[in-house]
């Protein structure tokens, strides 16, 4: 074989394996990283709701965590997770809805923020799916909730409810 030839297949081989990795290095498949903020501060109305009688056949279960950035920065929330599939939770804001997210470990990583302004308020939701788990899976449930802020206080948040699945 011509030696050109075989340079250009070789240049040609580095170059899309040099692609693949700077793609695969792209912040859209990595976990967001938020700064400590002096002057973010999260306030959470409640962090446990018991729910009681979550009825099978009634589609999903959505429950709200009010929180308020009662600081003088921006209040950053990123890295939502839920403690099992069957939860799905998401970051509200002035009525529009985050990207939703599941368990930890079952959905991808994400580079995603959401912002609340000084002042301002949103929603952390719950969505529980009480179908998920089939039919065996009536009875007592607790699930969690949880994400990352830029509040050098809290800069862990967990929430959590409770419940009886029953048909």
């Amino acid at each position: 074989m011509n030696i050109k030839f075989l340079i250009l297949i070789l240049i040609s081989v580095l170059g899309i394996i040099g692609f693949a990795v700077f793609i695969s290095g792209s912040d859209k498949n990595s976990k967001a990283s938020l700064t400590e903020t002096i002057g973010a501060k999260i306030s959470v109305d409640h962090n446990f709701k018991t729910v009681g009688n979550i009825d099978y056949s009634k589609g999903i279960l959505y429950h709200s965590f009010p929180v308020k950035n009662s600081g003088t920065k921006n209040l950053e929330i990123a890295n939502l997770t839920s403690s099992c599939a069957c939860t799905k939770t998401f970051l509200r804001i002035n009525g529009k809805d985050g990207p939703s997210f599941g368990m930890k470990g079952m959905s991808a990583p994400s580079s995603w923020r959401g912002i609340i302004k000084p002042g301002e308020s949103g929603e952390v939701v719950a969505a529980f799916d009480p179908t998920y788990h089939g039919p065996q899976g009536v009875g007592e449930i607790s699930r969690t909730v949880s994400f990352e802020t830029n509040d050098p206080d809290n800069t862990y948040v967990e929430l959590s409810f409770e419940g009886v699945v029953s048909k």
